[in-house]
């Protein structure tokens, strides 16, 4: 030993020195960025495949013990609900729902009597037949089915301008968006026929 060295000095540096060589070590077994990455997605794949089925076991487990609570001791239902599998009881099973009248739909087109349904819209009400027959030839000339009916209000005669029959409610909206873009607002007029027609 050197006599002006103190000892600390003869302890500390080798021990640096073996930290640092173990340090060196370690890096040569630590694998590179993308291995962390592959090592780290299997993990994290494994533990959620290992947390879902242990979800669903517990799951089963804390409904086996509902079910127990809430049935009788005797042995046949402990039997049924210790073979239970919360997961697939209900997966090949059907419902049979019984039929209520009330609840039957009625085809398109009809009512629940079974009348016929016709649908027609009304274009405008004009005071004059001139408007009217104006705005029938506007309608007509753009492919419009079109009617006028008259009609006393107050004693005053009212000349109603109709597109239709329309045969059901889409037929009918496609002409209401047709008459929109021609600038013109309609009212639409549902009306029930009889059986026989």
């Amino acid at each position: 030993m050197a006599s002006g060295t103190p000892r600390w000095v003869w302890i500390f540096t080798p021990l640096v020195a073996l930290s640092f060589a173990g340090f060196l070590l370690y890096l040569t077994t630590v694998p590179a960025g993308d291995d962390i990455d592959k090592i780290t997605d299997g993990i994290l794949k494994d533990a959620k495949d290992n947390l879902s089925n242990k979800a669903k076991q517990e799951l089963n487990a804390q409904v086996q013990q509902a079910l127990k609570q809430k049935l009788s001791d005797s042995e046949t239902l402990n039997k049924a609900v210790d073979n239970y599998e919360f997961f697939e009881i209900l997966e090949n099973k059907e419902v049979k729902v019984e039929e209520v009248p009330e609840y039957k739909s009625t085809p398109k087109g009809m009512d629940s009597e079974g009348n016929k349904i016709q649908y027609r819209l009304k274009a405008g009400a004009f005071a004059s037949m001139e408007r009217a027959d104006r705005l029938k030839a506007q309608l007509t000339l753009n492919g419009f089915n079109t009617q006028i009916e008259n009609v006393d209000v107050n004693g005053k005669t009212w000349y109603r301008v109709f597109t239709g029959p329309f045969a059901n409610r889409s037929q009918m909206n496609k002409a209401q968006d047709q008459l929109v873009a021609l600038g013109i607002n309609s009212v639409e007029i549902k009306q029930t026929l009889p059986k026989d027609e």
